[in-house]
């Protein structure tokens, strides 16, 4: 199709009805610069304008496509070809029906859209309006607050969005539609502003319960690091609780179990602080027992393929062993939670935080945890940490003995579970440093007590260790000894010297060895004598004692296993060398056993009998020197 054959006659028809181009756009609705364009070819009207055309012209759309009227000298062609004609036109009129039908369903459609629009808008304007009063409500009589403060500014920019929906698709006037996005602009800019200076004052931290049923909310000002503890209460609000009482840094939010909240968090003098939520906070009972006495056993991980965590529990101390790593607490220095969690302390310091698993239960007369209960145990970081959950190894029964506190009289010890404990005055029992599992107890002269210096030693890593108070058991020294053979005796004369006998070998009665001495309290040791001469090489008996009478003056046996003559060995010069001590006036007595010290005195007691059944010994004489060994005499 020719458009400018098209617009040429466009034009031509128009003139003949001496129409202006203003005026036919208004006879067929339409507006002047479209006629204007066809006129001059830039464009071809829609085919739904040529039936209009064809009437107010008068001429048939045949010579519209054409852009001519046909002459009187081709009506014979015209009429030849009358079908074909009469083709177009009914292709033509149905393709005007489709097109019209098509536009009608268009508009229908985007009506029905408006009409949709329109009362979603109304629904949701209605909805956060209402929330938004609800807010205002809750806010002004019970001190209710969104659970995030961005939502208040957020419910606002809903109500806005709807309200200006409802409005653009109601109104057809053009200068009241652009008032009306004109306003919104406006407003929602002033909202967006406020939000953006008062909805991000405060970090949100939400967390849930394991079971999704209850939640905490912390909010933290970024400005002053002040932390405000809310409970949710209905849906989206809750209400502030309490308040930390310093500015926390590094804020963790954990549910730890069952209803146990916890906040760790770094103060301003960078030190660490743990902060525990029960949800019964409101519930006040007038006692609680300590959730201590709850945990009183051994407890193991669950997870079988990992038997990494441990924890002893007795009514003094509780002990953490976590891969390889031992931690010891005493009960007074950890904080129980109601009776549900405890938090461990180590010099003021929370290190963990154990509580009730879902599935645990207590019993009401004793307080134990009832059996198939297990507790969670979890580290305490700002860090993310790891919960795991334990179970009892100790199986509960009426008999609740194994449970009982460890109750110690002065000066006693006692291992259990890889666990040293000591009371020096009967009263106080501590858990000594270190591990003790492969302990099971001393031989006497494998440990020491005494007023000036507390000492045991233990193994771990494949070395020897050997850990000491000075102190009466109230603050413990752990140091690594440089040998890793058998320890058949340890002896400190005074705080700072002390002795050590080691065996490296023993065969046919006999043992090969030394006797370290430190200077130093312990901490470094020197060896200073490898054994007696047999004639080939210097050993000592694999029954051989040692004791250390001052710093110098100390003594050494030799007994025969065999039935031959036991001997008493005594140094003056610190260990470096020893003598042979000959005091008997009686030859069948032997040195089966060592000198004891009393009040400055030494005791030499010879006896009679086997050395290998020390209770067929009978003493026979008895010396004693009152000058640190220089002489003896007979008792």
């Amino acid at each position: 199709m020719d458009n400018e054959k098209f617009g040429n006659f466009i034009k031509e028809l128009r003139k003949e009805k001496n129409l202006t181009q203003k005026e036919l756009a208004k006879e067929i609705n339409i507006t002047d610069k479209a006629i204007s364009k066809w006129e001059r070819g830039l464009s071809f009207p829609d085919i739904t304008m040529l039936n209009i055309l064809s009437k107010e012209f008068n001429v048939s759309i045949e010579e519209l496509l054409n852009g001519g009227r046909i002459k009187p000298e081709n009506k014979e062609n015209e009429n030849s070809n009358i079908k074909e004609k009469i083709d177009i036109e009914k292709a033509v009129k149905e393709a005007l029906e489709k097109a019209n039908n098509k536009e009608e369903k268009r508009k229908a459609k985007i009506e029905k859209a408006k009409k949709i629009t329109k009362i979603i808008s109304i629904i949701v304007f209605a909805i956060f309006v209402i929330l938004q009063c609800a807010y205002f409500y809750l806010s002004y009589q019970y001190g209710f607050e969104y659970i995030i403060d961005s939502l208040f500014y957020i419910v606002n920019e809903i109500i806005l969005i709807s309200m200006f929906l409802f409005l653009l698709f109601t109104f057809k006037n053009k200068k009241v539609k652009i008032i009306t996005t004109s306003v919104f602009v406006i407003i929602s800019l002033i909202n967006i502003i406020f939000m953006s200076i008062y909805g991000f004052r405060n970090k949100t931290f939400i967390s849930y319960s394991n079971n999704l049923q209850y939640q905490f909310i912390v909010k933290q000002d970024k400005e002053t690091n002040e932390v405000k503890i809310y409970k949710n209460a209905i849906v989206i609000f809750a209400r502030q609780m309490q308040n930390l009482v310093e500015p926390a840094n590094n804020v963790k939010v954990q549910w730890i179990s069952r209803d146990i909240f916890s906040i760790t968090y770094t103060n301003n003098d960078d030190e660490l602080k743990e902060y525990v939520i029960t949800l019964d906070e409101d519930n006040y009972k007038s006692s609680y027992r300590p959730f201590d006495e709850a945990l009183i056993g051994n407890w193991q991980s669950v997870n079988y393929s990992n038997k990494t965590t441990r924890l002893y529990v007795d009514s003094k101390n509780i002990r953490v062993i976590l891969n390889d790593d031992i931690y010891t607490f005493e009960i007074e220095d950890c904080v129980s939670v109601r009776e549900e969690a405890i938090i461990l302390y180590s010099n003021k310091v929370p290190k963990f935080i154990i509580a009730l698993d879902n599935n645990a239960e207590l019993d009401e007369d004793t307080g134990i945890i009832k059996d198939e209960g297990t507790i969670i145990i979890s580290e305490i970081s700002t860090d993310k940490t790891k919960k795991e959950e334990l179970y009892c190894t100790t199986p509960k029964t009426n008999d609740l003995s194994n449970y009982n506190y460890v109750n110690l009289a002065a000066k006693q010890y006692a291992i259990r579970n890889g666990l040293l404990y000591f009371s020096y005055d009967g009263e106080k029992t501590v858990v000594v440093p270190g591990n003790f599992s492969k302990i099971e107890s001393y031989n006497e002269g494998q440990y020491q007590i005494s007023d000036e210096k507390i000492v045991f030693y233990y193994e771990a890593n494949y070395g020897k260790y050997i850990v000491f108070s000075e102190d009466k058991g109230q603050n413990w020294q752990t140091e690594k000894l440089p040998f890793s053979g058998t320890i058949k005796s340890i002896n400190f004369p005074t705080a700072k010297v002390g002795y050590i006998l080691e065996f490296t070998d023993e065969t046919m009665g006999a043992a090969t060895g030394a006797i370290y001495k430190t200077t130093d309290g312990g901490i470094s040791w020197q060896e200073v004598f490898t054994g007696i001469s047999d004639g080939y090489s210097t050993v000592f008996k694999s029954g051989t004692e040692m004791i250390f009478a001052s710093e110098n003056v100390g003594f050494i046996t030799m007994p025969d296993r065999m039935g031959e003559v036991s001997y008493l060995y005594i140094t003056k010069d610190g260990g470096n060398t020893f003598e042979k001590l000959e005091l008997a006036t009686n030859p069948d007595c032997d040195y089966y056993l060592l000198p004891t010290i009393e009040n400055g005195e030494i005791h030499i007691k010879i006896a009679v009998g086997y050395a290998s059944d020390e209770s067929s010994y009978k003493t026979v004489e008895e010396f004693i020197s009152k000058d640190n060994g220089e002489t003896f005499e007979k008792e």
